[in-house]
């Protein structure tokens, strides 16, 4: 997770502030992680990293399939 931290800091794109977080992202070539279904167990690579970045400048990385929306 280091890693897709440094590269949205370094690349990501300012997405907006959404539930009150400044919110940057970028878009993989190569999956950086998976969400597991817990009916079927079947997983789906996640190819999109976002960070988001609290009022205290606090941040936490989030694998996703897409951009957040509001």
């Amino acid at each position: 997770m280091e890693r897709v931290a440094q590269a949205i800091i370094e690349r990501g794109e300012f997405t907006g502030v959404i539930r009150g977080y400044e919110r940057y992202g970028l878009f993989f070539a190569e999956s950086i992680g998976y969400r597991i279904n817990p009916e079927d167990g079947l997983s789906t690579p996640l190819f999109y990293g976002e960070v988001k970045i609290d009022a205290e400048n606090r941040y936490h990385v989030i694998p996703r399939t897409r951009p957040s929306q509001e």
